[in-house]
């Protein structure tokens, strides 16, 4: 292995550990506001930057991280499973979409449909792993599902916020750092 390749290797295991520590951060600076969190964005925004397969590591290392050391306890394995799983395929979409090639007000709404969309897989992985896992009959899970549809849609609402606006300002002043400058010829 020659050294460049060995001091390139080096630079992507520090940038995801350092978005992954950026993603948990964020998420406890928000943490006491329901359903409104930026991990999602951090996450997309580690893909976008790194690729789809370190977007996938970061968001397995950055959810992993979140739930463990989470004030309220750690999530019952199978939701802590369905949240790792969304935040893996959030990471895994913002790879996706820098490879595009989308551009001008045409990345601009799919970083907001990205936010809607991933923000409702959350939404499904995450409830399923309780509604399907414990023993209710129809009309309770129904009735677990239709409770929560406030915090839905508030959820969904503020990503598509964060992504059509936070999401693009950091990608645009980060995308300059020499690191990611190597990643975009690997992800294109």
């Amino acid at each position: 292995m020659e050294k460049t390749d060995m001091r390139q290797g080096t630079l992507r295991i520090i940038a995801i550990g350092v978005i992954s520590a950026i993603g948990v951060t964020m998420g406890f600076a928000l943490f006491h506001i329901p359903n409104i969190e930026l991990i999602s964005a951090t996450i997309f925004i580690g893909g976008y930057l790194m690729g789809s397969r370190d977007g996938i590591i970061i968001g397995i290392f950055t959810e992993t991280t979140f739930s463990v050391f989470n004030p309220m306890g750690m999530a019952s394995p199978p939701l802590f499973a369905a949240q790792v799983a969304g935040m893996a395929i959030i990471g895994l979409a913002g790879g996706l979409l820098r490879k595009s090639g989308l551009s001008g007000w045409r990345l601009l709404t799919a970083f907001a449909v990205c936010g809607a969309l991933l923000s409702f897989i959350y939404a499904l992985l995450t409830t399923a792993s309780f509604v399907f896992f414990i023993n209710l009959e129809t009309q309770g899970r129904i009735a677990a599902v239709l409770s929560g549809i406030s915090f839905y849609v508030i959820h969904i609402v503020s990503n598509t916020i964060i992504f059509s606006t936070i999401v693009p300002a950091v990608i645009g002043s980060t995308f300059r750092a020499a690191v990611f400058k190597q990643n975009e010829a690997r992800a294109a």
